[in-house]
Formats: structure tokens, C-alpha cells, sequence
């Protein structure tokens, strides 16, 4: 199973690789055949198969590509046995993150153009207005207040969503992951998990697990980690207190949802999971006896619907929308992506090729548009 799940990756890494070549896989993506809503056959969910055209005038790049990953995967998945692969970077059990929030009708994100600094624009996409100067890993946006991580050192810095009325909160040394309750900030580091108050005031840490995901739902944290012996999905008390270990296996990314943590399973084939928040119930989620793979291991939850990429059909990749008391689907839109984040009428699809490609698509279905790219013309 390891070597299985470590070939997958390198698969996705190099992957990446290829698309820095410039084939543009993302043409289809503009030319998408259906715009509509499309009911699903669920009955077509199957383990995807890769069929992918190749640009004549890049087949000799790709060449070269294809022998170094054969190269690489015979190397790696020889070594894999001595490396496990809890102990790899944790970070590379998810694909790039891109961070969105929609606020007071605006949109806010990491600008990928611009060193991934943050920005704001209407949701016409004008108006734009850079927010920081600095860098950063991650933010979230709480009573008119932008809580954000600077990429470079790690503080967490207060400021207005104008910009204005910027406070460093000195003491603080995150690593990517943010949540906000009451007038507590959480965030992880490289030493464990951490809270402190919004104003700076005061500091303290809530637990000794390297988490590498990190949400606060309700009265609790939740947090898992794939670090040797700490290896799994916990709910813990805000202070910390009364830790569960829910699932004793990593999970790369989760949601909470309604009393469930539905997460994407890297140790089978990347298929969606459901356990309870107390741990008592677990299952495998299925639409119609067939199982639901998250392509790409992104997804998001709006409204009682779960938003993923699936790529079984027509061996190309969708973006899907399941509902998660019914478990029917609808095909929504033609296109891949590594960070999906749904709100009352949007949907924002991120993918990193090309350094970057920003989507956005009505949650009605009927209007997909590429608002922010690198690529060069």
C-alpha cells in the first residue's frame, strides 16, 4: 500500500512538472461542452484511466520528462521501503493551496501573481487593491478583521480589510494553519499547536502534536497529523484538553460537517470517508454501490453538498457536486483543480499550472470564467 501511495505522488509531482512545459491541458477547460447542470449516472463512477493528447511540438520535452520519471519512480519505490511514508513531509500529502475568501462582497486571495501577497477585488473583478506588501501562507477574515500568516517568518499580523490598522502579534510563529473563535486565534506550528488572543495579549500553547490541518468546529478543535507516533485525527477541548484520537491513520485534508469529518482517504485510492466527531462510526461513502474518488483530494462542503474533481468520467475531470443526504450527483463543469472553495453563488477553483490559474464558477453552473492567470500568452 505504501509503495502504491508513494507512486502517486511522485506521479503528481511530476505531473506538475509537464505542465511547466506549457501543454496546455487547461484549453478544454475554455472550450467545456456543457455549461449546464447535468444530472449523473452514478453508475459511471469507476477508478479513473489517464488519457491525455499530447502537443506535437512538445513531444520531445515530454520525452525527456517520461524518462526521468521512470527513472524516479523505480528509484523512489526501491527506497520506499527504508523510508515510511508517515515520516515524509506531511505538506506532500496535499496538492498546492491556494487561500479565498469572499467578504462584504469583495474577494480576497493569495495573488499568485504578485508573490502570493494579499489582495482584494469586487466580484466583477475590479477595484483591485493589494492588502500587504508581505507575503503570505494563509488568512482568515473575522469581523472586518484579516487575521494572516507572513510566509517569510511565520507572525500573524491583524489588519482592517482595507489594509489599514496593520498589528504583528510578535510572539506568534505560525506554519499555515489558522482558525478563529471567540477572541481566540489558532494556529499551528512547527512545535505543536498553539492559541492566543486577538489582541496579542496572551499566549499559550494546547498541544504537543505536529498538526499538519487544523480547524475549530463548535466547542472543539480538530487536527491531524502524520508525524511517528502521533499519527492521526484528534479532537481536543479549545484548551487543549480532553484529546480523542478520533482515527489513528493521517488524513490529508477534512471538513466538519453537522456532527461527521468527511475526509478524502489517501490509504484507499483517495475515496471519500465519513467517521463521527466522536470516532463510533466510520464509513466508506458510496453513490449508487459505487465509490466516490476525490481526484485531487480537494473539496468543500456548502449547504448540505460536498464539491470534489472526479475524473471517471469520460476519463476526464469534472467538477462534481454530491448531495450528502441523498448521495446523488451532478456534473457541474469540466476542469481540474487543487483547491475548491464554495460560497452562496460562487465557486473558486484553483490549479497551479502555468504558476497559476484562478476559476471561478457560478453555483448555478452556468457561467465558468478564468479570472487571475500567470500563463503567458
Amino acid at each position: 500500500m505504501k509503495k502504491r501511495i508513494a507512486e502517486k505522488k511522485i506521479l503528481s509531482m511530476l505531473s506538475t512538472a509537464v505542465d511547466n512545459l506549457e501543454v496546455d491541458v487547461w484549453d478544454k477547460i475554455v472550450n467545456s461542452r456543457k455549461n449546464g447542470l447535468e444530472e449523473i449516472d452514478s453508475s459511471y463512477i469507476e477508478s479513473p484511466k489517464q488519457t491525455k493528447m499530447l502537443v506535437p511540438g512538445r513531444i520531445a520535452s515530454i520525452a525527456v520528462v517520461c524518462i526521468f520519471m521512470i527513472i524516479g519512480i523505480y528509484a523512489i519505490l526501491n527506497i520506499s521501503v527504508l523510508i515510511p511514508i508517515k515520516n515524509l513531509n506531511p505538506n506532500m500529502y496535499s496538492g498546492p493551496f491556494l487561500a479565498i475568501s469572499e467578504y462584504d462582497n469583495r474577494l480576497f486571495f493569495q495573488n499568485f501573481k504578485d508573490g502570493r501577497k494579499l489582495y482584494s477585488m469586487d466580484l466583477d473583478g475590479n477595484n483591485i487593491l493589494k492588502i500587504s506588501n508581505e507575503s503570505i501562507s494563509n488568512f482568515i477574515i473575522y469581523n472586518d478583521d484579516i487575521y494572516c500568516i507572513n510566509s517569510d517568518n511565520g507572525k500573524i499580523a491583524v489588519l482592517k480589510t482595507d489594509g489599514t490598522h496593520e498589528k504583528v502579534l510578535e510572539n506568534t510563529n505560525a506554519n499555515g494553519n489558522i482558525a478563529f473563535f471567540g477572541d481566540w486565534i489558532f494556529y499551528t506550528a512547527n512545535d505543536g499547536i498553539y492559541r492566543i488572543k486577538s489582541d496579542g495579549s496572551y499566549k499559550e500553547k494546547i498541544s504537543d502534536v505536529f498538526a499538519h490541518t487544523l480547524c475549530v468546529y463548535g466547542e472543539n478543535v480538530y487536527f491531524s497529523s502524520s508525524n511517528e507516533n502521533q499519527e492521526g485525527l484528534y479532537k481536543a477541548g479549545l484548551d487543549g484538553k480532553n484529546v480523542v484520537r478520533i482515527y489513528d491513520k493521517a488524513v490529508s485534508s477534512f471538513s466538519v460537517y453537522e456532527n461527521n469529518i468527511y475526509f478524502s482517504n489517501i490509504y484507499d485510492n483517495y475515496c471519500l470517508y465519513r467517521i463521527t466527531t466522536d470516532g463510533s462510526k466510520i464509513e466508506k461513502l458510496k453513490s449508487n454501490g459505487k465509490d466516490i474518488l476525490i481526484s485531487t483530494g480537494a473539496f468543500d462542503i456548502f449547504n448540505g453538498e460536498i464539491y470534489f474533481i472526479n475524473e471517471s468520467f469520460e476519463n476526464t475531470s469534472y467538477l462534481v457536486k454530491m448531495d450528502l443526504d441523498t448521495a446523488n450527483l451532478t456534473k457541474l463543469a469540466e476542469i481540474e483543480a487543487t483547491t475548491i472553495k464554495v460560497f452562496e453563488k460562487n465557486i473558486y477553483l484553483y490549479h497551479p499550472s502555468y504558476n497559476g490559474r484562478l476559476y471561478r464558477l457560478s453555483t448555478y453552473g452556468n457561467s465558468l470564467e478564468e479570472i487571475l492567470s500567470n500563463k503567458k500568452e
